[in-house]
């Protein structure tokens, strides 16, 4: 291994880069089940102990409850915003050509 490192500076580029990844990969892997190890290992300590046992949903689980929960948010807030704008009544001067309106306010202002 000591002798593929002192070498890898030699390398083309594209083989640095798969090395690269090969190892932040690995060492996600090894960060990711350690932690689930140590996360199971303490649910069981909890059951063995006696003490009502809880639910316990996973990241993945949780990121996606978040996902459609804000989705669900965003939802009804666009939905409060259409019934808002149904209710608002607009003069019909206003919809009409606000640049000439403008002018008349500015012409009327004058005299």
């Amino acid at each position: 291994m000591r002798k593929y490192l002192a070498e890898l500076h030699t390398k083309p580029d594209h083989h640095k880069k798969r090395f690269a990844l090969l190892v932040s990969a690995s060492f996600t892997l090894i960060l990711l089940g350690t932690w689930s190890l140590v996360k199971m290992a303490g649910d069981e300590r909890l059951v063995a102990q006696g003490e009502p046992s809880k639910v316990e949903v996973s990241p993945f689980q949780s990121l996606i409850g978040g996902v459609l929960a804000s989705f669900q948010s965003l939802r009804g807030d666009f939905d409060e915003l259409k019934e808002g704008l149904e209710v608002v009544n607009f003069p019909p001067s206003e919809l009409a050509d606000p640049p000439a309106r403008k002018a008349d306010e500015i012409n009327n202002y004058a005299e």
